[in-house]
Formats: C-alpha cells, structure tokens, sequence
C-alpha cells in the first residue's frame, strides 16, 4: 500500500514538473518577440547624391515590439598569443539607435507598419571583402505584453549582400 502511495506521488511530482516545464517553454516562444532582418543590404543615392545602405527589420509577433534598439559593429579579427584569435569591434553610426515600437504583424493587404528600414551614410562596400571581416546588425526588442528581451543579430559577410534598389514591401524580406 504504501509503495503505490509513494509512485502515485513520484508520478504526480514528475508529471506537474513536466507539464509546467512545457507550459513554461511554450509561453516563452509565443510571448517572446519575433523579429527578421534581412540578409541582404540595399545601397541607393538621396537628394543630395550621398550614397547611403538601409537594412529591412520586420515585427512577425502577434503584439507589438517596443523599446527597439539598434546596433552595428563591423568586426575584425587579430592574433592574440600567435595562436588564437579575438575580434575588435567599432561601432558603425546608424541614422537611429532607437525607436518606441515597431506594430505588430497583420494579414491586411497593403499593411506595412511593422517593417522598419534602418540607415547609415558609412560606406561598407568599401572593405567588406577583406578578410575575416564582417558587419553585425544587433536588434534589441522588448515584447509588448510580456517585456520579454530579445536580441536578433544578422552578419554580412561579403559584398554579394549588397543590392541597388529597394526591399520589396511588408513582410518580405526579398529586394526588387
């Protein structure tokens, strides 16, 4: 008798343990942002003929992003102890560091609210086949129910990400 009371409390101990467990993962993948970047870089002229890069960033979450930030570092590699590397980093100026929210993604024809097109004037066509050497567009988001963090990061690693001309609109990340 007691050894059918001690499984019956192991069996409800490790069923609760796994089905809180499941819930848990669950709730963190559905209320956790889910945002894209596009691996691919669009270069065009302004008014004034200076030629500047935008990167696509779109909200695919059923709620809205807030407190988006964004960051881009190029990356180069150096020779620590003739036998590892380590990677210095600079900061690359972006057009804005921030924004209050990106919209949620909706099914709507037409609707492009939650694709962000982020800029900088510095030219990274210029060494990006050097060796080793790759750019890395961070964004950090916030969820806009749960104000779970998220960071999506995306590398461009060489010159073929580079395209003249727009990104197609709304949710995809392709370029025209």
């Amino acid at each position: 008798m007691t050894g059918h009371l001690l499984l019956d409390i192991l069996l409800s101990l490790v069923l609760g343990v796994v089905s809180t467990s499941i819930f848990a993962f669950i709730l963190l993948r559905v209320l956790s942002p889910n945002i894209k970047i596009s691996d691919k870089i669009c270069c065009k002229l302004d008014d004034n003929g200076d030629k500047f890069f935008f990167f696509k960033i779109i909200n695919k979450s059923i709620y809205d992003a807030y407190s988006v930030e964004f960051e881009l570092y190029k990356k180069m590699p150096y020779i620590v102890d003739k036998t590892k590397v380590n990677h210095r980093t600079s900061h690359v100026k972006l057009s804005r560091k921030k924004i209050h929210s990106i919209p949620r993604y909706k099914k709507a024809k037409g609707y492009g609210d939650h694709a962000v097109l982020i800029r900088t004037f510095v030219d990274l066509s210029l060494d990006i086949d050097t060796e080793n050497l790759e750019y890395v567009l961070f964004v950090k988001t916030k969820h806009g129910l749960s104000n779970l963090t998220k960071v999506t990061t995306q590398t461009f690693e060489n010159s073929n990400v580079f395209h003249d001309g727009h990104f197609k609109f709304g949710k995809n990340l392709g370029v025209c």
